[in-house]
């Protein structure tokens, strides 16, 4: 087997060659929903009278609440969910120079505001006029009054956790707030504003009755009362057998940080010489127990040691102890403290790139619409350019033999990496086999079918004897110093925090979240034994178990890695036409073979807008096409000069015969990852092909030299985020990192130096990634 000792590349594309503009297209006819002139007819009326019953709460109102907006729930035909059709539905309710869609709820509801009954007449005008407005009409199913959403069963004191409405304008958004401090103080009500994200207006209602519920749900900014969560970490450790061998830092060697978001870290002699002098601490001592931050800490440090494997390869790390969680046995947290106490802690210590959160919800997240701690996540990670590891979250329904629950509320966090668990080995009764994903892990799908969690690693097995839970956990820490076991997601985290401190600390190219996302993701693989249908392997798994640092950073000589990053605008897509893909991975029948691996982890447009949370996409494309034709931009619709003639995707599932779908047994079945990611925005999308395995037919369309190779990247933007960005005068964009690997799988082509000369015949810029120059000269002395 060749050594991995030559670093992977990083390539630019052309900028006067592969960067397009997006082309206009549609057509004129009527989508086939339309419903006919009777039905419209009705429907209008229908309409008409909802819309207009809303005149009454305005003259209902008091006189200081009267500028709040009123606000209807008006759901979209199944048929009618695209763009362009909901432009159409626009084109009723934004009247009077105003953008009234102001968020969805659930799947297919949108929020309208109406400001006032001046507006209301307008919109009764158009609902009435079904020649002009026929497509948006057939494309609501139904308008209703908006009413809060109360998640509140008996209520004993507990705080209460109320979400307003988001206008989509700052002047009614702050007028609101004030207002509503105002009936709160007027109605007796203690109150906290929060600070989640500038998107989410979070009240905390303290000290409530079921009275306090009814008096909320008379607040017309009101969006919903729930429970304020609250948080506890607890363990209950089991003595371990093994032996552990202290390790040192290096004067030498300038490690990497790693902040850790959890209950506190103990200076045993494991861990002191790794714990750096400052900390952070949202708690006097005597509130702390250490036991889990100090258990997660050791797993970062001591991971591979501690389970004879090599997970990360990080030789060392420093420690940053951030205390946001309390001892549970003197102080409860809710969810608001806690999210205010991880802010706090990486504004302080922004310098910090790369944090672990071993920390969450207990609540299932939602089917459609991210949590509000999730997106308190993300907005810290985009405001301190920063790098959060997360827990998938544990359940107990494996007690009753119950599915396992979806990834918890917090593990929705889109810019967050998040890691389950798979079984470290198994015991006479445990439930999971080996490499199997542990009894107790949450997993996917995420909110709107997106793939959480994205990874896994080693948390634990576990059995049950009469209803109770018998644990079969991974080594780590005590706090006094003992080798102990636990199980948990807690502890798969950690391992995944670790290799992305060991990337960063390898790699000099400076820090790059989307960079180090993009390797741990590309390098994954399903352990060999793991007999799922690849649909269920991403539901349980992500993309699987990511690989140490050295076969990440190093290729052999018969593949090659190419990382791409870019930032796309708006309008504008990138295609590259002459793709250096190896000519000598031709068989002798003709036909290019080869594994292809290619994974692309864009930055999306974040909005709170329920299920359309994530307001950008990006389609990726790469395959074979025949020639390069001059174009006639005299036509309306076509602006680019030349483009590719003959276009194949080779990522295009239906493309491949279905026995590799059910393909368990072979040495690839534990690579192959080939999804249909359709109209979905998923802002991470991975693709593992073996050009042999197209039928027969696709192999010659696709596959017959003389083919040449192209790659094309597009992004999408969804309504919302284009209409407030013309709003705002924003120029709309998205960075995105791409790695793709070529692989000569029957190792007959030294391709590393081929490809590397047909990027330079290209006139592509391109480099070896950047490797501190100690790490470079260990691997070559090694």
């Amino acid at each position: 087997m060749s050594k991995k000792n030559l670093p992977i590349k990083i390539f630019e594309k052309r900028k006067e060659i592969d960067e397009r503009r997006v082309e206009g297209g549609g057509n004129s006819d009527l989508p086939k929903f339309v419903l006919s002139d009777s039905e419209l007819y009705e429907r209008a009326e229908e309409y008409s009278n909802v819309v207009h019953e809303k005149l009454e709460e305005f003259e209902k109102r008091p006189d200081n609440r009267k500028f709040i907006p009123t606000t209807l729930n008006v759901e979209i035909n199944d048929k009618a969910i695209a763009k362009s059709h909901r432009s159409e539905i626009k084109k009723i309710f934004n009247v009077n120079y105003k953008h009234n869609f102001i968020g969805f709820n659930g799947a297919n509801n949108l929020l309208v505001k109406i400001d006032s009954p001046r507006d209301i007449y307008a919109i009764e005008k158009n609902l009435k006029n079904i020649n002009k407005h026929k497509v948006g009409l057939s494309a609501i199913s139904h308008i209703e009054d908006f009413f809060p959403e109360v998640r509140v069963e008996e209520n004993d004191g507990k705080d209460l956790k109320v979400t307003m409405i988001n206008y989509q304008n700052m002047e009614i958004n702050n007028a609101v707030k004030n207002v509503f401090e105002s009936f709160c103080a007027d109605n007796q009500l203690k109150f906290k504003r929060t600070n989640y994200s500038p998107e989410l207006i979070i009240y905390k209602i303290f000290e409530t009755t079921h009275s306090t519920i009814d008096k909320l749900q008379e607040f017309e900014a009101v969006e919903s009362i729930s429970f304020m969560p609250q948080f506890t970490v607890g363990l209950d450790f089991v003595e371990s057998n093994e032996t552990l061998e202290i390790k040192t830092p290096s004067k030498d060697v300038d490690y990497p940080i790693i902040g850790v978001l959890d209950s506190g870290i103990s200076k045993n002699k494991y861990l002191k010489p790794w714990l750096i002098d400052k900390k952070f601490s949202s708690y006097p001592d005597n509130y702390i127990n250490k036991n889990h931050g100090t258990f997660v800490s050791g797993i970062i440090v001591y991971g591979d040691e501690l389970e004879n494997r090599k997970l990360s390869g990080l030789e060392g790390c420093k420690l940053f102890d951030a205390t946001v969680i309390p001892d549970e046995n003197i102080e409860k947290i809710s969810e608001d403290e806690l999210v205010e106490n991880i802010r706090e802690a990486i504004k302080q210590n922004s310098e910090i790139k790369i944090w672990n959160m071993s920390l969450g919800s207990r609540q299932e997240s939602d089917e459609h619409n991210f949590s509000h701690f999730g997106q308190a996540l993300d907005s810290i990670q985009e405001t301190f350019d920063v790098l959060i590891c997360k827990s998938a979250g544990n359940c107990t329904n494996f007690v009753n033999g119950n599915p396992k629950s979806r990834v918890s509320r917090s593990a929705d966090s889109i810019l967050s990496l998040v890691v389950g668990s798979i079984a470290h080995n198994k015991k006479l009764n445990d439930l999971a086999d080996v490499d199997y994903p542990s009894p107790f892990t949450r997993i996917g799908k995420g909110p709107s079918n997106i793939i959480k969690p994205e990874l896994v690693s080693y948390g634990g097995n576990a059995s049950v004897k009469n209803g109770r839970i018998i644990k079969n956990g991974v080594n780590s820490l005590s706090t006094d110093g003992r080798l102990v076991t636990e199980v948990g997601t807690s502890f798969s985290t950690p391992r995944v925090s670790a290799l992305l401190a060991s990337l960063d600390m390898n790699i000099n190219e400076g820090f790059n979240p989307l960079l180090l996302k993009a390797l741990a993701i590309h390098s994954a693989k399903y352990p060999s034994a793991i007999n799922m249908g690849i649909n269920d392997r991403v539901k349980q798994m992500g993309f699987g178990l990511p690989s140490p640092t050295d076969d990440i950073i190093y290729n052999d000589e018969y593949e090659i890695t190419l990382i791409l990053q870019d930032t796309l605008i708006k309008g504008e897509f990138m295609e590259i036409l002459e793709f250096p893909f190896p000519e000598s991975l031709i068989d002798d029948e003709g036909y290019f073979y080869g594994n292809i691996n290619l994974t692309l982890v864009g930055s999306p447009v974040l909005r709170n807008q329920g299920s359309e949370y994530c307001q950008s996409n990006l389609e990726v494309l790469f395959g074979t096409y025949d020639n390069i034709k001059q174009r006639d931009t005299n036509v309306a619709t076509i602006i680019n000069e030349f483009g590719p003639d003959g276009v194949e995707n080779v990522f295009r599932n239906g493309a491949y015969k279905a026995k590799y779908k059910r393909d368990f047994d072979s040495d690839y079945a534990r690579e192959r990852v080939l999804l249909d990611y359709g109209k979905k925005y998923h802002p991470i999308k991975k693709y593992s092909v073996n050009l042999e395995e197209l039928t027969p037919m696709n192999k010659e369309n696709k596959l017959k030299s003389p083919k040449k190779w192209f790659l094309r990247v597009k992004g999408l933007f969804r309504d919302f985020a284009e209409e407030m960005a013309a709003q705002d005068g924003e120029e709309l964009s998205q960075s995105y990192c791409l790695i793709l690997t070529i692989k000569d799988n029957k190792r007959k082509h030294k391709i590393y130096n081929e490809v590397n000369q047909l990027l330079s015949n290209g006139n592509f810029n391109h480099s070896n990634i950047k490797l501190r120059e100690e790490v470079r000269i260990n691997n070559i002395a090694g």
